[in-house]
């Protein structure tokens, strides 16, 4: 290296020294600076440059970048070994242009910013559209929008920047386009139409304030004052403006709120309905009336002016049965405000009972706003006697079990089979319900599922008792009653039991398409099969105008492939009666069965040319026959002749529906091999309450019962002293309890019973055993005063509700009660709804807590049941009830002025502002800032292009 070279490479790392210390004082003496307030960019960093420009500040985001710089000297020092020969002029202007580019470029990586302030206002509009405001107030929410719009137009052709959204809200919030500056604004939309834009099912009957101002946040762009405009009645009915708008403070957004002036529509609305008077328990609440004890409901009606009305008071479904001379409907004249009306009633059954107030019978020129507030509910619980429903097969044989469980403190409501309520509604005020001695057949799909939920959900005992038609022999198996109960129906044949062998012949000519008569019959064939014991034997024969063994006689056990054989049914041709009659005969003559049976459905005619005969021989060999006509086409002559000649039964009907109901009928008459027809007496296998004090050893002998088989879980209490099959037993079905009692309950097996003490006394205490749990506590006091009930308080924010129980024993003791195990019913009103459960879980010594949300407006009773211990011992009951008959929306509330100026007062904002008030950006300003690193590249990219020229073209000489 020679000396020259080692000199100037000497002066290139001084002179990058140099650079590098001076872009140090650069950034010591400058900065740091740190990033400006609201708008700001968020990548600025800690150590920005700023710097004055031309009446602006620059500032440099990056300008640690600048030590780049030192990197120029190396460009002269690179100039020693260059080999061109231009003119020292040229390479000296070469080298300041190419330190000239690599300058901008580092300057443009330093990331300049011009900054600044500016006055840009955002606002954004919040309008209630909930059903609460009338369209004259909507009206009026428009005239303010558009005076915002005008003074928008106005402050742009001054210059100044402002943008204007429009939010309508009702339970929840929705962005409203505006419409071009110069086109008029139109109606301003409301929940329903909205629903249909945006398919949300959005409707009008809450108002939250707090959401729509929480939607408005999203809706500011950066670098722009805030502000939102709040025109509402102010009766929130959800959320909490003021909390939110004490949240918008630190937002940086001004809320201003204006009221809508107070509404002038017609109006009439129901406030209240309320209990009270002598008849109200104590310690029940006001919920809770005495049985037969008169007490009044005193309605309190607001009304805006002077108007006619009739006020009609229902008692459940009927008007006011007790409702003194005026009755339950009352003509009267509502003054302008409160109205307070009283109505005596009285309540005769207990249970829940629900009222509702109804206002009808406005004038034609009474306008009224909402038609949802011109009723209101209450619910009154009544304590009284547990009330069972007995549903006897044999009515006249109901007066034996009906005698006992009156005698033990019941109310007994006999019915038939036709009795029994196809709702749990309807169920809902039986304690305890016994079905005795009734087939299935006679029991509609909608009955059996209405007392399972009765007992799972609604907590109701259960009791089946036997007889000819009960259990497997009626038909329940594989039914819902049959999962109720503890038992199974499909027993082992320990004993010898007649068999039997079932042949079913069914016509499926043309004709038996019509009305679905061919399906029913399938319907029909597989339910037989179903019915009848593994060992038994069924077989089916289709017949036209010729005989086809459609399912060749064998075991009923092979229920899968009978099913898929009698599926292959299809219709044919004409209908000859004597060749099934032949094909039947022929089969059941060589089986081995001690009872051959046949069963022939028609809807037609035949010719009677030795049918008689035929069915005379299959009697002589112990074949019998039954007979099904169905439709006006069969021929009940025939039919009838071939019934009592061949020792059956002749059934006919109009409504082919009817035909599996005769088809199960009829096998159950003679599938008996369930029933067990000898005497045998009771052995105790359990010991438990319900057999206190009954001596069965002096227990006269039963003379039969129903062979069944306990269920895993089930409890058997008594079985049978000979082949120990059960005669007593139960079970816990969800809230309620299910038994069964395998002998009958009147003057054929319990024949020698009735006579006995021991009967009544059996029976009371079994059925008080199975009550449902809020009729025990009445009927022994609890529910009223005392340990034995905790006050139910509950707090309502509709659709929300808190529940709160504190569970303290009496006054004498008075301590918290820990531990119990608390369950919350809530049963509608009037409605046809099964009770919903709810835990409530202790939140402190003593205190249950609890929440639910009601699905729909109305009265509800309320239930909490409380256990204590390993067994689930009910200790105490808690009753109480709820009302919202309709949405807080519908009240007819004035403006609340008041919370519109606390919230405009907690976020620093205005009341009822102009529009030149609201948009006035004042004194605020909001600082902005603009990369500019854009020039510098440019100015590099020029710089670029001379350099190449000057080291390509001789420009100095």
């Amino acid at each position: 290296m020679t000396r020259r070279v080692a000199l100037r490479l000497g002066l290139c790392l001084a002179a990058m020294l140099l650079i590098a210390g001076l872009v140090r004082l650069a950034l010591a003496g400058w900065g740091p600076v740190p990033p400006p307030g609201p708008g700001a960019d968020p990548r600025a960093l800690d150590d920005t440059l700023r710097l004055p420009l031309a009446g602006h500040v620059l500032e440099l985001l990056a300008p640690r970048r600048l030590y780049l710089l030192a990197v120029l000297p190396a460009l002269w020092f690179a100039e020693t070994w260059s080999l061109v020969d231009f003119s020292r002029a040229q390479r000296a202007l070469s080298l300041a242009v190419r330190a000239l580019f690599v300058t901008s470029l580092i300057l443009a990586l330093a990331r300049p910013a011009l900054v600044g302030e500016r006055q840009a206002l955002c606002t954004v509009v919040l309008v209630d559209v909930s059903d609460s405001v009338s369209s004259r107030q909507l009206e009026e929410a428009r005239t303010v929008i558009e005076d915002l719009r005008r003074e928008q137009a106005a402050r742009r052709r001054r210059g100044e920047e402002t943008r204007l959204e429009l939010v309508v809200f009702a339970a929840r919030p929705h962005l409203v386009d505006l419409p071009p500056e110069g086109t008029p604004l139109g109606p301003l939309p409301r929940p329903a139409s909205l629903a249909n834009a945006n398919k949300s099912g959005e409707r009008g009957d809450a108002s939250d304030l707090e959401a729509a101002l929480r939607l408005a946040y999203g809706l500011y762009p950066p670098g722009m004052t805030r502000r939102a405009l709040l025109l509402s009645d102010g009766n929130q009915t959800r959320g909490d403006l003021l909390a939110e708008a004490e949240a918008a403070r630190t937002r940086d957004v001004r809320l201003d709120t204006r009221a809508f002036a107070a509404r002038a529509d017609d109006e009439v609305l129901v406030r209240e309905l309320t209990v009270s008077g002598t008849g109200a328990a104590p310690g029940t609440g006001a919920s809770g009336v005495r049985l037969g004890a008169p007490f009044q409901l005193t309605a309190e009606i607001y009304a805006s002016r002077e108007v006619a009305a009739t006020l009609t008071l229902y008692q459940d479904r009927i008007i006011n049965p007790h409702g003194g001379p005026e009755g339950g409907r009352r003509r009267v004249v509502l003054q302008p405000g409160r109205n307070r009306y009283t109505f005596p009633s009285r309540v005769d059954e207990p249970g829940v009972i629900g009222y509702r107030l109804q206002i009808a019978d406005l004038p034609a020129d009474f306008h009224d706003q909402f038609a949802a507030n011109n009723q209101a509910e209450a619910t009154v619980l009544v304590a009284g006697r547990p009330r069972v429903l007995y549903v006897e097969g044999e009515e006249a044989a109901a007066r034996y079990l009906a005698t006992a469980l009156e005698r033990g403190g019941s109310l007994v409501d006999v019915r038939g089979a036709s009795g029994l309520p196809s709702s749990a509604q309807d169920l809902a005020r039986y304690d305890l319900v016994v079905l005795s001695d009734v087939p299935a057949g006679e029991l509609s799909p909608d009955q059996m599922a209405a007392l399972e939920a009765h007992v799972r959900d609604g907590g109701a005992g259960f009791l089946m008792a036997g007889g000819e038609s009960a259990f497997g022999a009626g038909g329940y198996s594989g039914t819902s009653l049959e999962r109720l109960l503890p038992v199974r129906f499909d027993t082992e044949k320990k004993r010898e039991q007649p068999s039997l062998a079932l042949l079913l012949c069914i016509d499926r000519s043309g004709s038996m398409q019509a009305e679905g008569k061919l399906e029913l019959a399938k319907e029909a064939a597989r339910a037989s099969a179903e019915l009848l014991s593994g060992d038994d034997l069924i077989g089916v024969i289709a017949f036209d105008a010729q005989a086809q063994s459609l399912v060749r006689l064998q075991r009923a056990q092979n229920r899968v492939r009978i099913g898929a054989d009698i599926a292959r049914l299809v219709p044919g041709g004409g209908t000859n009666i004597l060749a099934p009659l032949e094909e039947a005969y022929q089969e059941l003559l060589s089986a081995r069965a001690k009872i051959k049976h046949v069963i022939l459905l028609t809807d037609g005619q035949a010719s009677y040319d030795g049918i008689a005969e035929r069915v005379a021989e299959m009697a002589q060999a112990h074949i019998t026959v039954s007979a099904v006509g169905v439709g006006e086409g069969a021929d009940k002559t025939l039919l009838t002749m071939i019934a009592e000649r061949g020792g059956g039964r002749f059934y006919f009907t109009q409504d082919a529906a009817n035909v599996p109901k005769i088809f199960i009928k009829e096998t159950t008459e003679v599938a008996r091999s369930a029933l067990v027809e000898q005497p045998v007496r009771p052995r105790v296998m359990r010991r438990a309450e319900v057999l206190d004090g009954v001596d069965f050893a002096a227990a006269p002998p039963l003379r039969g019962f129903v062979s069944t088989r306990p269920k895993p879980l089930a409890e058997p209490l008594l079985a049978t002293d000979t082949t120990g099959e059960p005669l007593l037993v139960r079970w816990r079905v969800g809230l309620g309890q299910a038994a069964m009692w395998t002998s009958d309950v009147k003057n054929r097996w319990a024949a020698d019973w009735l006579r006995w003490p021991g009967y009544g006394q059996l029976f009371a205490q079994l059925a008080r055993s199975l009550l449902r749990e809020r009729a025990l506590l009445s009927s022994t006091g609890a529910g009223g005063t005392g340990e034995s009930a905790y006050p139910i308080v509950t707090q309502v924010e509709a659709p929300a509700v808190h529940v709160t129980i504190d569970a303290v024993s009496g006054p004498v003791t008075d301590r918290f009660v820990h531990g119990l195990d608390t369950a919350l019913e809530v049963t509608p009103a009037g409605r046809k709804q099964a009770a919903r459960v709810v835990p409530l879980a202790e939140t402190a010594p003593g205190r249950y807590e609890g929440d639910f949300t009601l699905d729909q407006y109305g009265a509800f009773a309320l239930r909490a049941i409380h256990r204590q211990g390993p067994g689930g011992r009910v200790v105490a009951e808690s009753t109480g009830t709820v009302s919202v008959p309709y949405p807080r929306e519908y009240l007819g509330l004035p403006p609340d002025r008041a919370l519109l100026a606390e919230a405009a007062a907690a976020s620093g904002g205005r009341v009822d502002p102009s529009a030149q008030e609201h948009l006035a950006p004042g004194t605020e300003r909001i600082p902005w800032r603009r990369e500019r690193w854009q020039p510098p590249v440019y100015l590099a990219a020029l710089l670029l292009v001379l350099d190449v020229l000057l080291r390509r073209v001789r420009l100095i000489r």
